[in-house]
């Protein structure tokens, strides 16, 4: 997730500069790259029984992975228009669909 934040938010950085294939690969292939290196190397099984594990599966779900993503273009437009109440806007919903489940029940 480290790698994903620290892209995601310097690809904004490099679209507000109106850098724009640089953006696209700071933004995708870093994250491709690990998650790969993470899949073929790591034992998952303790972050899988972690307690931030066990909230990612209580809350995740395709709705929320699309959010995540439909929030992350509407920051990069923002970024790129050199919006800050727009990126902000993105930021915002992704720290939500990240949070909105310390609002809700445990199952």
């Amino acid at each position: 997730m480290l790698v994903d934040w620290s892209t995601g938010l310097y690809a904004c950085y490099l679209l507000w500069q109106q850098e724009l294939v640089p953006a696209i690969v700071v933004a995708f292939i870093p994250s491709l790259i690990i998650s790969l290196i993470v899949v073929r190397f790591v034992n998952l099984e303790r972050i899988k029984n972690s307690s931030f594990g066990r909230y990612y599966k209580r809350t995740y779900n395709k709705t929320i992975d699309l959010t995540r993503f439909g929030a992350f273009v509407i920051m990069a437009i923002g970024s790129w228009s050199q919006s800050l109440i727009i990126a902000g806007i993105g930021l915002a919903i992704i720290l939500g669909t990240w949070t909105y489940g310390l609002l809700i029940n445990k199952k």
